[in-house]
Order: structure tokens, then C-alpha cells, then sequence
């Protein structure tokens, strides 16, 4: 009898062994929040490319500087977050050692752009002329 339930408990351990190593791997962290940076960045740069088509009656008459200015703002937020975000996963002792290096990479990255867009709304937000406005937001880059 003894022998017959160590038996039986050595194929539920192995059983649940196997089991345990066929689950799928843990998505990459942070998902959302490279999502909505992504989004972010879609959405300025084409606003970017309409200031730049447009003449400067079009842009004051579009109250395209103060939609950039909010779109800035919140911008920094989401890359804030999301520079939270891989912080705290590559602190994190259950994110896989091959993911941890990217993690870190990637809050570097997110870092660096958030204080380049608080650069350009901080400047905006400072410029009140209409001409000087358009010329700088023709010249944003969302990119690292």
C-alpha cells in the first residue's frame, strides 16, 4: 500500500512538473503603456505634419497651439508612467532575466523623450506670438 501511493505521487509530481513547464511565457511588461506612447507619438507627429501644410491664418484659426500644447502635457504623463512602469518591472524579481536589460533600455528611452516633450511644451507655452508658435512645433521630433 505505501509503495502504491508513493508510486501515484510520483506521476502527480511529474504530471504537474510537465504541466507547469508547458504554460505559455509571461507577456512582455508595460503593453498599455507602450501602446499609448505609441499612440501619442502617432497622434503629434500627424498633427506636426498638418502644421506644416497650413498657412498661419489657418493655424491660429485651428487652435492647432493650444491642441499641441494639451496633447504635449499629456503626453508627458503617459511617458512618465511608462518610464515608471519599466522601472518597476526590471525591479521586479519575477520579470524574466531576458527581459530585464530591455526593461531598463526602454525607461531610459521614455525618460530621455519625456524631458524632450516637456522641452518643446514648456518653450510653447512660453511663446505667445502665433508665427513663433508654428515654427516650433514644425519642427518637433517624436523620435529618439
Amino acid at each position: 500500500m505505501r509503495n502504491a501511493i508513493l508510486g501515484v505521487l510520483f506521476f502527480v509530481s511529474v504530471g504537474l512538473a510537465a504541466v507547469k513547464e508547458k504554460q505559455p511565457p509571461a507577456p512582455p511588461p508595460c503593453q498599455d503603456e507602450e501602446a499609448m506612447v505609441a499612440d501619442y507619438t502617432k497622434d503629434l507627429t500627424a498633427l506636426v505634419t498638418a502644421v506644416k501644410g497650413e498657412d498661419l491664418q489657418t493655424f491660429q484659426s485651428g487652435y492647432h497651439r493650444k491642441t499641441c500644447l494639451t496633447k504635449l502635457t499629456l503626453f508627458v504623463t503617459v511617458l512618465d508612467g511608462a518610464a515608471a512602469c519599466f522601472d518597476k518591472a526590471s525591479q521586479n524579481p519575477a520579470t524574466p532575466k531576458d527581459q530585464i536589460e530591455a526593461c531598463k533600455a526602454k525607461q531610459d528611452r521614455y525618460a530621455k523623450l519625456k524631458d524632450k516633450v516637456s522641452q518643446y511644451r514648456d518653450k510653447l507655452k512660453a511663446t505667445e506670438n502665433f508665427k513663433e508658435s508654428k515654427a516650433q512645433i514644425e519642427q518637433y521630433d517624436f523620435t529618439n
